[in-house]
């Protein structure tokens, strides 16, 4: 089922896109994981964008994307975690996001 985001990047910011074992990290441009030792993610530009956000959206649209970025859907986000988890985390924005869309009946 296809996001509603309707022009909405807060999956893009402050993000922890972890790239899976399976996947090619050398794809990407990436930085060790914030919260996973051992692990990579995409890089972020000194604002907390993804390196790959641009004015128009994701710039990597075109080429294969990490799976956590095309898995992405703040609706499943909001309904997986408490607003305690969402929190600590660092996701709270995009946790809200995901609950406007269920109420509003966008599943």
């Amino acid at each position: 089922m296809s996001v509603p985001c309707n022009g909405c990047r807060l999956c893009c910011i402050n993000d922890l896109v972890r790239i899976l074992p399976h996947e090619d990290a050398s794809q990407w441009r990436t930085v060790p994981h914030a919260l996973r030792p051992g692990d990579r993610m995409l890089a972020h530009k000194p604002d907390g964008t993804c390196v790959y956000l641009g004015e128009a959206g994701c710039t990597i649209h075109d080429r294969p994307r990490p799976e956590q970025c095309v898995a992405m859907d703040c609706r499943n986000l909001a309904t997986r975690m408490s607003f305690k988890q969402a929190r600590q985390w660092g996701v709270i924005r995009v946790w809200r996001r995901g609950k406007e869309l269920i109420l509003e009946g966008a599943r």
